[in-house]
């Protein structure tokens, strides 16, 4: 639990990333708080909370800085892959083939750097090659630098760790050594925004990707966002977690029924209209 004192000056902090950004914080977990707010105090080589507190209070750009590290950057092109295994094989084939859309809308939320929603256009590119079908991507972040490194789509050797050879040579071009940039066609599907999950697209989607996002938001939070998706998703739309979330405990079951609790996959029940 953390000390009455220390929740004093995370809520001052609270209040004044509010205050010059326009942007709340509020939803996060506090110890997720903490330990942002800790990596910025060592950055800077500040010991005192309450002398942190008071850079945040009078440094408009420190408050920017502490809130674009609430986004997580450590990612890797189809993280997890048995996941994108049961997504390409199975629950998205399943999904085009009940379908009646010409153009699938899919929403990659807390998008980082840009190796998410590029792993879902590579592999959307391949599940709808000669159906006729077409797809866009919405990809969204809190990081305005993630997003400017997304839509150069330049990655390091290592980010391409689950990445086949094949597929390398058809998705990527060389462009030195130790890097690599998606080709056109793939990153021209993606349309970038900086975006507060807790706000709405305007969308409507068939697929949501959420993974290893929601675990840093308080279980409210995750309810209303469970909530959310349910209303942006079409009948039948896909929601997909990331391998640490569940809905257990949560009102998210009374929106979606699980397709694979391993693979934390998810899919929008369909209310009866009576």
């Amino acid at each position: 639990m953390i000390e009455s004192k220390t929740s004093h000056h995370i809520e001052k902090i609270i209040s004044e990333i509010k205050k010059k950004t326009g942007k709340s914080i509020q939803e996060f977990k506090p110890v997720f708080l903490e330990r942002r707010i800790q990596y910025r105090m060592r950055i800077l080589n500040i010991s005192e909370l309450k002398e942190y507190v008071e850079l945040v209070s009078s440094n408009c750009k420190e408050a920017e800085s502490l809130y674009s590290s609430f986004s997580i950057n450590v990612t890797k092109f189809f993280r997890d892959p048995q996941v994108w295994e049961k997504l390409e094989k199975e629950t998205i084939p399943n999904l085009i083939e009940k379908s009646k859309f010409t153009t699938i809308k899919v929403w990659s939320c807390g998008s980082a750097s840009g190796e998410e929603p590029h792993s879902i256009s590579i592999m959307l590119h391949e599940l709808l090659k000669g159906t006729g079908k077409d797809y866009r991507i919405y990809a969204n972040d809190i990081n305005n630098h993630a997003l400017i490194r997304a839509e150069k789509a330049v990655y390091r050797n290592a980010n391409l760790v689950n990445v086949s050879n094949l597929k390398i040579n058809r998705y990527f071009e060389k462009i030195s050594e130790e890097y690599y940039q998606v080709k056109l066609d793939i990153r021209n599907k993606i349309q970038y925004e900086e975006m507060d999950l807790m706000k709405t697209t305007g969308h409507m989607f068939d697929i949501i990707f959420c993974r290893n996002v929601l675990i840093y938001y308080d279980k409210n939070s995750q309810e209303s966002i469970y909530k959310k998706f349910s209303e942006l998703l079409i009948d039948g739309g896909i929601l997909v977690l990331g391998q640490d979330e569940s809905m257990i405990g949560t009102k998210g079951k009374e929106f979606f029924e699980i397709l694979d609790p391993k693979e934390r996959i998810y899919q929008k029940i369909t209310q009866s209209i009576n």
